[in-house]
C-alpha cells in the first residue's frame, strides 16, 4: 500500500507565503549568499539595512516553491538558488541595492581548509617584527623570511597559495601574523530582480568616478557645441553674451566705428601705427617731438614682418576654429553615441 505524504507544516506554508509576498509587494529584490559571514557580521547588516530593506533567510526548497507557484517571469529566479542563500527586498533601484551589499564586504583572513578564491601574494620588504620564534611560523608558511637589523624581513615576493588551491593551517597563520587579509566577506550578489529583468552583478557594478568624469566630459563638450552653433540656453546665455560684446569691440575697433566705448582704443591703435609707420621714415623727416616718441615707445616689427604676423595669426585663428569645429563634433558623440 503506498504510503500517503501528511500536508505540510504550517511553518512551512507560512514561510512560502511570507516569500511571495516579498517578491509582489517590492519592486526589487536580490537573492544574495552569506556563505562564510560570521553571525556578527550579518546581525550588523540587518541593523544596517533596516531603513531601506528586508533580508529574509529561508531554505532553498521554500523558494523554489514561492517562486513556482508565482510562475512567469519570476520562475527566472530558479536559475541562481543553491547554497546559503538570502532575499533582500527593497524599494532601492537595482545599481544603488547592488552598492549597498558590495558596502557589507568586509576584508578577512583566510582560514585553515578554506579554498582560497584569490592568488596570495607576499611582498618583500621590512616588517615591525624583532628576531624570535615568529620567523619560523613565517617560514614554515613558505614565507623568506630572515633577520637584518634587528627586524624580521621578507627576502622575496613569493605567492604562498594561488587561486583555487586549499589554503593550510600553516600557510593562515602565516598570513594571519603579517594581517594579511586578501578577501572579502559579505552579502555576495548572485542577481537582482526588476519587473521581470535579471541583473547580474557583471551588469551592475559600474565605476561611479569614471562615469561622473564621462559625464562632466560630455557636459564640457555640449557647452562648446552650443557655444560655438549659438544656441541659446541658461548654461550659454552669459558666455554668448560675452563673446558676444568681445566680437563686437573687435570688429569695431578694427573697423574704426567711433562709438564711445572703443574710442580710446581706436585711438590707440591709430597712435600705434603712427609710430611704425614713421619709424621706417628717414630721420631727417621726423620732428623732435616723434623722434623722442619713436625712441621711447616699444615699436613694432617692420611691416614684411608685421604682414607675416598678420597670416601667421590668421593660420593660427583657422587651426583654432578647425579644432572647436572638433570638439562639436567629439560633443555630439558624447552626448549622443
Amino acid at each position: 500500500m503506498a504510503a500517503v505524504r501528511g500536508a505540510p507544516k504550517p511553518w512551512k506554508v507560512q514561510a512560502v507565503e511570507d516569500v511571495k509576498k516579498l517578491f509582489t509587494t517590492y519592486p526589487v529584490f536580490a537573492i544574495v549568499s552569506f556563505r562564510g559571514v560570521p553571525s556578527g557580521q550579518m546581525q550588523k547588516i540587518r541593523r544596517d539595512f533596516r531603513e531601506f530593506a528586508v533580508i529574509k533567510v529561508t531554505k532553498n526548497t521554500l523558494i523554489e516553491k514561492a517562486v513556482k507557484a508565482l510562475g512567469g517571469d519570476y520562475e527566472k529566479v530558479l536559475d541562481y538558488l543553491g547554497d546559503q542563500v538570502a532575499i533582500v527586498a527593497t524599494e532601492l533601484n537595482p545599481f544603488k541595492l547592488y552598492k549597498k551589499l558590495e558596502e557589507t564586504k568586509i576584508p578577512s583572513p583566510l582560514k585553515p581548509g578554506q579554498v582560497s578564491p584569490v592568488d596570495v601574494v607576499v611582498e618583500k620588504g621590512p616588517t615591525s617584527f624583532p628576531p624570535g620564534p615568529i620567523i619560523g611560523e613565517l617560514q614554515a608558511g613558505g614565507i623568506p623570511a630572515a633577520i637584518e637589523k634587528g627586524k624580521i624581513v621578507i627576502k622575496e615576493t613569493v605567492t604562498v597559495v594561488k587561486a583555487g588551491e586549499v589554503v593550510k593551517p600553516e600557510v593562515a597563520r602565516a598570513l594571519e601574523l603579517l594581517e594579511i587579509k586578501p578577501v572579502k566577506i559579505g552579502l555576495d550578489v548572485r542577481m537582482v530582480y526588476e519587473k521581470g529583468i535579471i541583473f547580474t552583478p557583471d551588469m551592475l557594478a559600474i565605476d561611479s568616478e569614471k562615469v561622473a568624469e564621462e559625464f562632466a566630459i560630455a557636459y564640457r563638450h555640449a557647452i562648446n557645441l552650443a557655444v560655438n552653433a549659438a544656441y541659446v540656453t541658461p548654461e550659454t546665455a552669459e558666455i554668448l553674451i560675452t563673446k558676444a560684446v568681445m566680437d563686437a569691440r573687435n570688429l569695431a575697433i578694427n573697423a574704426a566705428i567711433p562709438e564711445k566705448d572703443v574710442i580710446e582704443d581706436i585711438l590707440a591703435k591709430a597712435h600705434m601705427e603712427m609710430l611704425s609707420l614713421a619709424s621706417h621714415l628717414n630721420e631727417e623727416a621726423l620732428d623732435d617731438e616723434l623722434k623722442s616718441m619713436i625712441r621711447s615707445t616699444p615699436v613694432p616689427a617692420a611691416t614684411e614682418e608685421v604682414k607675416e604676423e598678420e597670416a601667421k595669426e590668421e593660420e593660427k585663428e583657422e587651426e583654432e576654429e578647425e579644432a572647436k569645429e572638433e570638439e562639436a563634433v567629439e560633443g555630439l558623440g558624447a552626448l549622443f553615441g
